[in-house]
Protein backbone atom coordinates (compact mmCIF):
# COMPACT_ATOMS: atom_id res chain seq x y z
CA UNK A 1 0.00 0.00 0.00
CA UNK A 2 2.94 2.32 0.57
CA UNK A 3 3.83 2.56 -3.12
CA UNK A 4 0.17 3.16 -4.00
CA UNK A 5 0.06 5.98 -1.42
CA UNK A 6 3.20 7.46 -2.98
CA UNK A 7 1.68 7.38 -6.48
CA UNK A 8 -1.57 8.91 -5.20
CA UNK A 9 0.34 11.72 -3.46
CA UNK A 10 2.40 12.52 -6.57
CA UNK A 11 -0.63 12.32 -8.89
CA UNK A 12 -2.75 14.67 -6.76
CA UNK A 13 0.09 17.17 -6.35
CA UNK A 14 0.90 17.19 -10.08
CA UNK A 15 -2.72 17.45 -11.23
CA UNK A 16 -3.65 20.26 -8.85
CA UNK A 17 -0.42 22.24 -9.02
CA UNK A 18 0.73 21.75 -12.62
CA UNK A 19 -2.47 21.26 -14.59
CA UNK A 20 -5.09 23.05 -12.48
CA UNK A 21 -2.60 25.76 -11.38
CA UNK A 22 -3.54 25.56 -7.73
CA UNK A 23 -1.07 26.70 -5.07
CA UNK A 24 1.46 24.03 -4.06
CA UNK A 25 0.37 24.24 -0.41
CA UNK A 26 -3.23 23.50 -1.41
CA UNK A 27 -2.10 20.65 -3.66
CA UNK A 28 -0.03 19.06 -0.86
CA UNK A 29 -2.86 19.43 1.65
CA UNK A 30 -5.27 17.60 -0.66
CA UNK A 31 -2.51 15.08 -1.37
CA UNK A 32 -2.24 14.46 2.39
CA UNK A 33 -5.92 13.54 2.59
CA UNK A 34 -5.67 11.35 -0.51
CA UNK A 35 -2.64 9.57 0.95
CA UNK A 36 -4.52 8.82 4.18
CA UNK A 37 -7.50 7.42 2.26
CA UNK A 38 -5.23 4.73 0.80
CA UNK A 39 -5.14 3.29 4.33
CA UNK A 40 -8.82 2.33 4.04
CA UNK A 41 -10.53 1.81 7.41
CA UNK A 42 -7.33 3.00 9.14
CA UNK A 43 -7.43 6.34 7.28
CA UNK A 44 -8.78 8.44 10.22
CA UNK A 45 -6.18 7.06 12.63
CA UNK A 46 -3.36 7.48 10.11
CA UNK A 47 -4.41 11.05 9.37
CA UNK A 48 -4.81 12.11 13.01
CA UNK A 49 -1.48 10.60 14.09
CA UNK A 50 0.34 12.17 11.11
CA UNK A 51 -1.21 15.59 11.73
CA UNK A 52 -0.23 15.52 15.43
CA UNK A 53 3.35 14.48 14.62
CA UNK A 54 3.72 17.16 11.92
CA UNK A 55 2.28 19.88 14.17
CA UNK A 56 4.73 19.01 16.96
CA UNK A 57 7.80 18.78 14.71
CA UNK A 58 10.54 21.38 15.17
CA UNK A 59 10.81 21.34 11.39
CA UNK A 60 7.44 23.07 11.07
CA UNK A 61 8.58 25.88 13.40
CA UNK A 62 11.95 26.15 11.66
CA UNK A 63 10.34 26.56 8.26
CA UNK A 64 8.16 29.42 9.49
CA UNK A 65 11.10 30.99 11.33
CA UNK A 66 13.21 30.99 8.17
CA UNK A 67 10.43 32.74 6.24
CA UNK A 68 10.30 35.52 8.85
CA UNK A 69 14.10 35.69 8.88
CA UNK A 70 14.18 36.14 5.10
CA UNK A 71 11.62 38.95 5.29
CA UNK A 72 13.59 40.78 7.98
CA UNK A 73 16.92 40.39 6.17
CA UNK A 74 15.44 41.74 2.94
CA UNK A 75 13.59 44.60 4.65
CA UNK A 76 16.69 45.84 6.46
CA UNK A 77 18.68 46.00 3.21
CA UNK A 78 21.39 43.78 4.68
CA UNK A 79 21.64 41.64 1.53
CA UNK A 80 21.99 44.76 -0.64
CA UNK A 81 24.98 45.86 1.44
CA UNK A 82 26.55 42.41 1.17
CA UNK A 83 26.09 42.43 -2.61
CA UNK A 84 27.68 45.88 -2.79
CA UNK A 85 30.77 44.47 -1.06
CA UNK A 86 30.86 41.53 -3.49
CA UNK A 87 30.46 43.91 -6.43
CA UNK A 88 33.42 45.99 -5.27
CA UNK A 89 35.55 42.82 -5.33
CA UNK A 90 34.28 40.93 -8.38
CA UNK A 91 32.89 43.80 -10.47
CA UNK A 92 36.33 44.55 -11.86
CA UNK A 93 36.44 41.05 -13.43
CA UNK A 94 35.07 40.25 -16.88
CA UNK A 95 31.44 39.27 -16.43
CA UNK A 96 31.63 40.51 -12.85
CA UNK A 97 27.86 40.89 -12.63
CA UNK A 98 27.54 37.15 -13.26
CA UNK A 99 29.91 36.31 -10.41
CA UNK A 100 28.03 38.63 -8.06
CA UNK A 101 24.71 37.14 -9.20
CA UNK A 102 25.98 33.63 -8.45
CA UNK A 103 27.41 34.54 -5.06
CA UNK A 104 24.29 36.55 -4.28
CA UNK A 105 22.17 33.45 -5.00
CA UNK A 106 24.43 31.50 -2.66
CA UNK A 107 23.98 34.09 0.09
CA UNK A 108 20.21 34.02 -0.35
CA UNK A 109 20.41 30.21 -0.39
CA UNK A 110 22.07 30.28 3.04
CA UNK A 111 19.20 32.36 4.36
CA UNK A 112 16.10 31.11 2.55
CA UNK A 113 15.49 27.89 0.63
CA UNK A 114 12.88 29.05 -1.89
CA UNK A 115 14.06 28.67 -5.48
CA UNK A 116 11.42 31.07 -6.76
CA UNK A 117 12.26 33.61 -4.06
CA UNK A 118 15.95 33.23 -4.81
CA UNK A 119 15.54 33.97 -8.52
CA UNK A 120 13.14 36.85 -7.91
CA UNK A 121 15.31 38.49 -5.25
CA UNK A 122 18.66 38.12 -6.99
CA UNK A 123 17.30 38.49 -10.51
CA UNK A 124 15.59 41.80 -9.82
CA UNK A 125 18.97 43.28 -8.88
CA UNK A 126 21.48 41.45 -11.09
CA UNK A 127 19.63 40.73 -14.36
CA UNK A 128 19.30 44.41 -15.38
CA UNK A 129 22.92 44.90 -14.30
CA UNK A 130 24.10 41.90 -16.35
CA UNK A 131 22.23 43.11 -19.43
CA UNK A 132 23.87 46.51 -19.12
CA UNK A 133 27.32 44.93 -19.01
CA UNK A 134 27.11 42.70 -22.09
CA UNK A 135 25.07 39.67 -21.04
CA UNK A 136 22.21 38.69 -23.36
CA UNK A 137 18.69 38.50 -21.94
CA UNK A 138 18.53 34.71 -22.31
CA UNK A 139 21.98 34.14 -20.84
CA UNK A 140 21.37 36.34 -17.78
CA UNK A 141 17.95 34.78 -17.14
CA UNK A 142 19.39 31.27 -17.56
CA UNK A 143 22.12 31.97 -15.01
CA UNK A 144 19.68 33.30 -12.41
CA UNK A 145 17.22 30.41 -12.95
CA UNK A 146 20.04 27.86 -12.80
CA UNK A 147 21.47 29.44 -9.65
CA UNK A 148 18.08 29.40 -7.93
CA UNK A 149 18.75 25.77 -7.02
CA UNK A 150 21.35 26.95 -4.51
CA UNK A 151 18.39 27.56 -2.21
CA UNK A 152 18.14 23.76 -1.89
CA UNK A 153 21.79 22.82 -2.46
CA UNK A 154 22.86 24.93 0.55
CA UNK A 155 21.62 24.64 4.12
CA UNK A 156 19.17 25.32 5.56
CA UNK A 157 16.03 24.70 3.53
CA UNK A 158 12.60 23.14 3.94
CA UNK A 159 13.55 20.11 1.83
CA UNK A 160 16.37 19.34 4.25
CA UNK A 161 13.93 19.69 7.14
CA UNK A 162 11.51 17.23 5.55
CA UNK A 163 14.18 14.57 5.05
CA UNK A 164 15.57 15.06 8.57
CA UNK A 165 12.10 14.39 9.96
CA UNK A 166 11.82 11.04 8.14
CA UNK A 167 12.50 7.81 10.07
CA UNK A 168 14.91 6.78 7.30
CA UNK A 169 17.14 9.72 8.29
CA UNK A 170 17.23 8.86 11.98
CA UNK A 171 20.93 7.94 11.76
CA UNK A 172 21.80 11.54 10.82
CA UNK A 173 21.57 14.64 13.00
CA UNK A 174 20.67 18.14 11.84
CA UNK A 175 24.21 19.29 12.61
CA UNK A 176 25.77 16.53 10.50
CA UNK A 177 23.53 17.25 7.52
CA UNK A 178 24.06 21.00 7.87
CA UNK A 179 27.85 20.71 7.64
CA UNK A 180 27.84 17.99 4.97
CA UNK A 181 25.36 19.89 2.79
CA UNK A 182 27.43 23.06 3.17
CA UNK A 183 30.33 21.10 1.64
CA UNK A 184 28.18 19.66 -1.16
CA UNK A 185 26.63 23.07 -1.80
CA UNK A 186 30.11 24.62 -1.98
CA UNK A 187 30.89 22.29 -4.90
CA UNK A 188 27.68 23.48 -6.58
CA UNK A 189 28.70 27.13 -6.10
CA UNK A 190 32.22 26.53 -7.44
CA UNK A 191 30.80 24.77 -10.49
CA UNK A 192 28.50 27.70 -11.21
CA UNK A 193 31.39 30.14 -10.89
CA UNK A 194 33.21 28.01 -13.49
CA UNK A 195 30.16 28.28 -15.77
CA UNK A 196 30.25 32.08 -15.42
CA UNK A 197 33.97 32.06 -16.28
CA UNK A 198 33.31 29.95 -19.38
CA UNK A 199 30.36 32.05 -20.55
CA UNK A 200 32.21 35.34 -20.12
CA UNK A 201 35.00 34.05 -22.39
CA UNK A 202 32.63 32.45 -24.89
CA UNK A 203 30.39 35.53 -25.13
CA UNK A 204 33.26 38.05 -24.78
CA UNK A 205 31.62 39.84 -21.85
CA UNK A 206 33.61 42.83 -20.49
CA UNK A 207 34.22 43.93 -16.90
CA UNK A 208 31.72 46.12 -15.05
CA UNK A 209 32.34 49.82 -15.81
CA UNK A 210 33.85 51.82 -12.95
CA UNK A 211 30.81 54.08 -12.70
CA UNK A 212 28.58 51.07 -11.87
CA UNK A 213 30.49 49.91 -8.80
CA UNK A 214 31.86 51.49 -5.65
CA UNK A 215 35.29 50.88 -4.19
CA UNK A 216 35.82 48.15 -1.61
CA UNK A 217 36.58 50.76 1.02
CA UNK A 218 33.36 52.65 0.35
CA UNK A 219 31.31 49.43 0.31
CA UNK A 220 32.82 48.36 3.63
CA UNK A 221 32.29 51.81 5.11
CA UNK A 222 28.53 51.58 4.62
CA UNK A 223 28.11 47.82 4.99
CA UNK A 224 30.90 46.53 7.23
CA UNK A 225 28.40 45.15 9.74
CA UNK A 226 26.45 43.11 7.18
CA UNK A 227 28.84 40.10 7.24
CA UNK A 228 27.96 39.73 10.95
CA UNK A 229 24.93 37.81 9.71
CA UNK A 230 27.15 34.75 9.34
CA UNK A 231 27.61 34.68 13.12
CA UNK A 232 24.03 33.43 13.20
CA UNK A 233 25.26 30.31 11.40
CA UNK A 234 28.67 29.95 13.03
CA UNK A 235 27.54 30.18 16.66
CA UNK A 236 25.08 27.23 16.60
CA UNK A 237 27.55 25.17 14.53
CA UNK A 238 30.46 25.81 16.93
CA UNK A 239 28.29 25.03 19.96
CA UNK A 240 27.05 21.72 18.56
CA UNK A 241 30.05 20.46 16.55
CA UNK A 242 33.76 20.37 17.28
CA UNK A 243 36.06 20.96 20.30
CA UNK A 244 33.80 23.47 22.09
CA UNK A 245 30.87 21.07 21.75
CA UNK A 246 32.93 18.25 23.26
CA UNK A 247 34.02 20.50 26.15
CA UNK A 248 30.42 21.50 26.85
CA UNK A 249 29.40 17.83 26.90
CA UNK A 250 31.94 16.98 29.63
CA UNK A 251 32.34 20.23 31.58
CA UNK A 252 29.31 22.30 30.71
CA UNK A 253 25.67 21.56 29.97
CA UNK A 254 26.22 17.86 29.35
CA UNK A 255 25.58 15.71 26.28
CA UNK A 256 21.80 16.03 26.54
CA UNK A 257 22.15 19.81 26.76
CA UNK A 258 24.27 20.01 23.61
CA UNK A 259 21.91 17.71 21.74
CA UNK A 260 18.97 19.92 22.71
CA UNK A 261 20.53 22.84 20.80
CA UNK A 262 19.00 22.52 17.33
CA UNK A 263 20.81 24.25 14.47
CA UNK A 264 17.66 24.54 12.39
CA UNK A 265 15.88 26.32 15.26
CA UNK A 266 18.64 28.67 16.40
CA UNK A 267 20.03 29.78 13.02
CA UNK A 268 16.86 31.70 12.00
CA UNK A 269 16.46 33.14 15.51
CA UNK A 270 20.04 34.45 15.66
CA UNK A 271 20.14 35.75 12.07
CA UNK A 272 16.82 37.55 12.60
CA UNK A 273 18.17 39.15 15.79
CA UNK A 274 21.43 40.18 14.08
CA UNK A 275 19.56 41.63 11.08
CA UNK A 276 17.23 43.62 13.35
CA UNK A 277 20.17 45.02 15.33
CA UNK A 278 22.27 45.74 12.22
CA UNK A 279 19.37 47.39 10.39
CA UNK A 280 17.61 49.02 13.34
CA UNK A 281 18.23 52.58 12.11
CA UNK A 282 16.89 51.79 8.66
CA UNK A 283 13.77 50.24 10.17
CA UNK A 284 13.26 53.15 12.58
CA UNK A 285 13.63 55.69 9.76
CA UNK A 286 11.16 53.86 7.53
CA UNK A 287 8.83 51.90 9.79
CA UNK A 288 5.94 52.27 7.33
CA UNK A 289 7.93 50.52 4.60
CA UNK A 290 8.88 47.73 7.03
CA UNK A 291 5.21 47.16 7.92
CA UNK A 292 4.24 47.11 4.24
CA UNK A 293 6.98 44.57 3.50
CA UNK A 294 5.82 42.32 6.34
CA UNK A 295 2.20 42.53 5.16
CA UNK A 296 3.22 41.87 1.56
CA UNK A 297 5.12 38.72 2.51
CA UNK A 298 2.57 37.30 4.96
CA UNK A 299 1.21 34.83 2.35
CA UNK A 300 4.63 33.13 2.38
CA UNK A 301 3.90 31.94 5.93
CA UNK A 302 0.77 30.15 4.71
CA UNK A 303 2.50 28.65 1.69
CA UNK A 304 5.61 27.44 3.51
CA UNK A 305 3.85 26.45 6.72
CA UNK A 306 1.05 24.47 5.08
CA UNK A 307 3.44 22.91 2.54
CA UNK A 308 5.84 21.74 5.25
CA UNK A 309 3.04 20.53 7.49
CA UNK A 310 1.27 18.64 4.69
CA UNK A 311 4.47 17.14 3.30
CA UNK A 312 5.61 15.97 6.74
CA UNK A 313 2.24 14.45 7.56
CA UNK A 314 1.95 12.73 4.16
CA UNK A 315 5.48 11.37 4.50
CA UNK A 316 4.60 9.94 7.92
CA UNK A 317 1.53 8.20 6.49
CA UNK A 318 3.54 6.75 3.61
CA UNK A 319 6.10 5.49 6.10
CA UNK A 320 3.36 3.85 8.15
CA UNK A 321 2.08 2.16 4.99
CA UNK A 322 5.58 0.85 4.28
CA UNK A 323 6.69 2.85 1.25
CA UNK A 324 10.33 2.87 2.36
CA UNK A 325 10.82 -0.88 2.73
CA UNK A 326 8.70 -1.62 -0.35
CA UNK A 327 10.70 0.66 -2.68
CA UNK A 328 13.97 -0.35 -1.06
CA UNK A 329 13.17 -4.04 -1.54
CA UNK A 330 12.32 -3.35 -5.17
CA UNK A 331 15.60 -1.55 -5.73
CA UNK A 332 17.53 -4.21 -3.79
CA UNK A 333 15.99 -6.94 -5.92
CA UNK A 334 17.77 -5.46 -8.92
CA UNK A 335 21.10 -6.23 -7.21
CA UNK A 336 22.72 -3.17 -8.80
CA UNK A 337 26.29 -2.01 -8.15
CA UNK A 338 26.75 1.14 -6.09
CA UNK A 339 27.63 3.33 -9.07
CA UNK A 340 24.46 2.38 -10.95
CA UNK A 341 22.22 2.67 -7.87
CA UNK A 342 23.41 6.24 -7.24
CA UNK A 343 22.63 7.19 -10.84
CA UNK A 344 19.16 5.62 -10.68
CA UNK A 345 18.32 7.40 -7.42
CA UNK A 346 19.63 10.72 -8.80
CA UNK A 347 17.56 10.45 -11.97
CA UNK A 348 14.49 9.38 -9.96
CA UNK A 349 14.82 12.43 -7.72
CA UNK A 350 15.22 14.81 -10.66
CA UNK A 351 12.31 13.31 -12.60
CA UNK A 352 9.98 13.63 -9.60
CA UNK A 353 11.29 17.14 -8.76
CA UNK A 354 10.54 18.40 -12.27
CA UNK A 355 6.74 18.59 -11.83
CA UNK A 356 6.83 18.78 -8.02
CA UNK A 357 8.59 21.12 -5.63
CA UNK A 358 11.70 19.84 -3.88
CA UNK A 359 9.68 19.76 -0.64
CA UNK A 360 7.02 17.51 -2.17
CA UNK A 361 9.75 15.37 -3.75
CA UNK A 362 11.41 14.84 -0.38
CA UNK A 363 8.09 13.86 1.16
CA UNK A 364 7.29 11.47 -1.68
CA UNK A 365 10.56 9.63 -2.26
CA UNK A 366 12.97 10.91 0.40
CA UNK A 367 12.69 7.86 2.64
CA UNK A 368 13.16 5.17 -0.04
CA UNK A 369 15.92 7.18 -1.71
CA UNK A 370 17.90 7.45 1.55
CA UNK A 371 17.30 3.76 2.29
CA UNK A 372 18.36 2.67 -1.21
CA UNK A 373 21.62 4.62 -1.03
CA UNK A 374 22.36 3.45 2.50
CA UNK A 375 21.77 -0.16 1.37
CA UNK A 376 24.71 0.08 -1.05
CA UNK A 377 27.06 1.34 1.64
CA UNK A 378 26.65 5.13 1.45
CA UNK A 379 26.67 7.02 4.74
CA UNK A 380 23.08 8.17 5.47
CA UNK A 381 24.21 11.79 5.83
CA UNK A 382 25.99 11.66 2.46
CA UNK A 383 22.87 10.02 0.99
CA UNK A 384 20.78 13.00 2.16
CA UNK A 385 23.27 15.40 0.54
CA UNK A 386 23.05 13.47 -2.76
CA UNK A 387 19.25 13.71 -2.73
CA UNK A 388 19.27 17.42 -1.91
CA UNK A 389 21.75 18.18 -4.69
CA UNK A 390 19.47 16.39 -7.15
CA UNK A 391 16.23 18.00 -5.98
CA UNK A 392 17.95 21.40 -6.20
CA UNK A 393 17.33 21.19 -9.97
CA UNK A 394 13.64 21.90 -9.24
CA UNK A 395 13.90 25.51 -10.43
CA UNK A 396 16.05 24.77 -13.49
CA UNK A 397 14.10 21.80 -14.85
CA UNK A 398 12.02 22.77 -17.89
CA UNK A 399 9.26 23.19 -18.67
CA UNK A 400 7.76 23.58 -15.18
CA UNK A 401 10.28 25.42 -12.97
CA UNK A 402 8.87 28.72 -11.71
CA UNK A 403 12.32 30.44 -11.59
CA UNK A 404 12.61 29.93 -15.36
CA UNK A 405 9.59 32.11 -16.03
CA UNK A 406 10.33 34.60 -13.23
CA UNK A 407 13.85 35.16 -14.56
CA UNK A 408 12.64 35.32 -18.15
CA UNK A 409 10.05 37.93 -17.22
CA UNK A 410 12.62 40.11 -15.45
CA UNK A 411 15.05 39.81 -18.39
CA UNK A 412 12.37 40.10 -21.09
CA UNK A 413 13.70 36.81 -22.50
CA UNK A 414 12.09 33.90 -24.35
CA UNK A 415 11.90 31.07 -21.77
CA UNK A 416 11.88 28.32 -24.43
CA UNK A 417 15.36 29.44 -25.54
CA UNK A 418 16.54 28.77 -21.99
CA UNK A 419 15.43 25.12 -21.84
CA UNK A 420 18.41 23.46 -23.54
CA UNK A 421 21.07 25.58 -21.77
CA UNK A 422 19.42 24.89 -18.41
CA UNK A 423 19.48 21.14 -18.98
CA UNK A 424 23.02 21.25 -20.40
CA UNK A 425 24.65 23.49 -17.81
CA UNK A 426 22.59 22.92 -14.67
CA UNK A 427 20.46 19.75 -14.64
CA UNK A 428 22.85 17.18 -16.12
CA UNK A 429 25.92 18.54 -14.27
CA UNK A 430 24.05 18.30 -10.95
CA UNK A 431 23.44 14.60 -11.61
CA UNK A 432 27.17 14.18 -12.17
CA UNK A 433 28.03 16.26 -9.09
CA UNK A 434 25.64 14.27 -6.89
CA UNK A 435 27.06 11.01 -8.28
CA UNK A 436 30.63 12.11 -7.51
CA UNK A 437 29.61 13.00 -3.93
CA UNK A 438 27.74 9.72 -3.49
CA UNK A 439 30.67 7.69 -4.79
CA UNK A 440 33.07 9.54 -2.51
CA UNK A 441 35.14 11.08 -5.30
CA UNK A 442 34.16 14.53 -3.98
CA UNK A 443 34.45 14.27 -0.19
CA UNK A 444 32.10 16.02 2.22
CA UNK A 445 32.67 16.54 5.93
CA UNK A 446 30.38 14.43 8.12
CA UNK A 447 30.96 15.36 11.78
CA UNK A 448 30.83 12.54 14.32
CA UNK A 449 28.21 12.44 17.02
Amino acid sequence: MGIIALLVFIAIAVILNVFLKRDISEALLVGLVGTALVGGVNAPTLLIDAVVDAAQSEVTFAGMAFVFMGIVVQSTGLIDRLIAILNSIFGRLRGGAGYVSTLGSALIGLIAGSTAGNSATVGSVTIPWMKKTGWTAERSATLVAGNSGLGVALPPNSTMFIILALPAAAASSASQVYIALACGGAYAVLYRLAVVFYWTRKDKIPATPDDQRVSFGEAMKTGWRSPLIFLGILIPVILTIGPLSEWLKTHGVGESGVKSMSIIVWVPILITAIALIEGRKRIANNMAHFRVQISKDLPQFATVGISLFSALAAANIMEELGVGPQLSNWLDSMDLPKSVMVIIVCIMCIVVATPLSSTATAAAIGAPAVAALAAVGIDPTVAIVVILLCTSTEGASPPVGAPIYLSAAIADANPTKMFVPLITYFVVPMILLAWLVGMGFLPVIVPTG
